[in-house]
């Protein structure tokens, strides 16, 4: 893992290149680019994973409080792989999700990538046949460093 990595929350949508770019980088198909609208009443975040200037990892979080977070194009970068970003970033959309009072994580998981989401305890969702769920407890305070 890159010794200084940011969680980042952007201001507005990413850029459609970048996020073309990403998309192609984790091998989806023209198929699997289209945007998808989870809930109607929904809220649109980008989050991404920052290593000095360069974004290393991207993620589509579509709030629908009180009820759920849909997180969609999840991509870590292909050379960035294989050392707990993908773990980290999800630990840290939880805890946003959390801190915004969000209790549920719901995605679709793409090919390939249910083992990940297992290991992070994902489970299926009985209401919305192929999508994974996970319920979240509450905020924890972080306490002080001594």
């Amino acid at each position: 893992m890159p010794a200084s990595i940011v969680f980042r929350l952007l201001p507005g949508a990413i850029a459609p290149k970048t996020l073309l770019a990403f998309r192609k980088d984790a091998g989806w198909t023209n198929a699997d680019m289209a945007e998808k609208s989870f809930h109607p009443a929904s809220q649109v975040r980008w989050a991404t994973i920052q290593t000095g200037s360069r974004t290393i990892g991207i993620a589509r979080l579509e709030l629908a409080p009180p009820q759920f977070c849909f997180v969609s194009d999840l991509i870590v970068q292909s050379k960035h792989r294989g050392r707990g970003l993908g773990e980290w970033f999800m630990q840290q959309i939880e805890q946003y999700c959390r801190e915004q009072g969000i209790p549920r994580v719901l995605l679709q998981p793409t090919q390939g990538s249910q083992g990940f989401y297992d290991k992070l305890r994902f489970v299926s969702d009985p209401l919305v046949q192929g999508f994974l769920k996970k319920e979240l407890g509450p905020a924890r305070r972080r306490l002080p460093a001594h």
